[in-house]
Order: structure tokens, then sequence, then C-alpha cells
């Protein structure tokens, strides 16, 4: 893998990780704030720059691992290898072709 390629991974996953860390001290600070009563603007205001300042430093310092990255890359171009040989026509039988799919409701969706 080449070193600008890597460099831009392990920068974007830094970012993510800025991003996630950003989201979950705002959930929780407010969480915290409304137990003890009403916020005002202001205080929601420094919650959220505060977050995002203690983010940025605490993701500064997070160790990301390049390994990962390099094994999911060579991962990805054994799949294209596969991806790209070709397949051979999958054959149905015309007594399956006649049945019509059945409409059924997923199980996760709401009622």
């Amino acid at each position: 893998m080449k070193k600008k390629k890597l460099k831009s991974l392990v920068k974007s996953a830094r970012k993510s990780a800025t991003k996630d860390i950003r989201l979950s001290l705002v959930a929780e600070l407010k969480e915290i704030t409304g137990t003890f009563g009403e916020g005002s603007k202001k205080l929601k205001k420094d919650i959220e720059q505060g977050s995002r300042q203690l983010a940025k430093k605490i993701a500064k310092n997070i160790k990301i691992d390049k390994s990962a990255f390099i094994k999911s890359d060579k991962l990805a171009e054994a799949t294209e290898v596969l991806e790209s040989q070709p397949v051979a026509e999958e054959i149905t039988p015309k007594s399956k072709a006649k049945v019509a799919a059945e409409e059924v409701p997923a199980e996760t969706e709401q009622v």
C-alpha cells in the first residue's frame, strides 16, 4: 500500500474517532445537566465547544493501528480478483421461475 493512501486512511480514522468522541461527550454532558435542571443557551454552547476541543485533544493522542488498514487493503485486492473472474450463469428450473415472491414484513419493523 502506498504511504500517501495509508496516511489518508489514518487521517480519516482519526477524524471519525474525533466525531464519535465529541458526540458521546455532548450526549453524556447534556444528560447530566438535564438531571440538575434546565440548561441555558450559554451552557449548551459551552458544552458544544468544550466537547469539540476535548475530543480533538483526545483523538490526537490515539494511536491508529496501521496494520488493520494494510490487511483490509489486501482483502480488497483479493475480492477484486475474484469478482473479475467470470462466473457461470445460474440455471433456474422453470417451476421455480413461475412462483411469485411473497411480501413478508421484517422482524425488526415496528408495528
